[in-house]
């Protein structure tokens, strides 16, 4: 089976250095932590995916802050095809609490941006690292 297409991922922070994972129960992400996304739908733009994508996966309503990237993911991972177009975001929380969608995502957790587990599904700790990188350069 391939898994292919256009997604959009979000990075959300949280004090003090914490970014907001989730672990999926569906396939292709299944039992690996990731960033809170997926596939853009027929007539949305990625930025509307990650809006409607994270309110619907963690509660939150968010604002898109800026994009950290485009990205290409492909290859095969646990017997799986995957040929991924995502674009992340950096994201802030507007309302709304976390809670989890309980028929596609496993659990949900706050990690340190120092003490992400790995590995992450797919380019997802490229995407993180393209973060940390971009806040650095933004502190000097």
């Amino acid at each position: 089976m391939k898994y292919a297409g256009r997604t959009a991922t979000g990075i959300i922070t949280f004090p003090p250095d914490k970014v907001l994972l989730i672990k999926r129960r569906t396939l292709p992400f299944k039992g690996y932590w990731a960033l809170p996304g997926g596939r853009v739908d027929s007539g949305e733009t990625v930025e509307q995916t990650i809006v409607r994508e994270v309110k619907e996966e963690t509660g939150l309503d968010i604002a898109i802050v800026h994009k950290i990237g485009e990205y290409h993911e492909q290859g095969i991972q646990d017997g799986l095809e995957y040929d991924y177009y995502p674009a992340c975001f950096l994201v802030k929380t507007l309302s709304g609490e976390i809670k989890k969608q309980e028929s596609e995502i496993e659990e949900i957790k706050l990690f340190s941006l120092d003490k992400v587990p790995a590995p992450l599904a797919f380019e997802h700790t490229q995407m993180i690292k393209d973060f940390v990188n971009s806040k650095e350069k933004s502190s000097e």
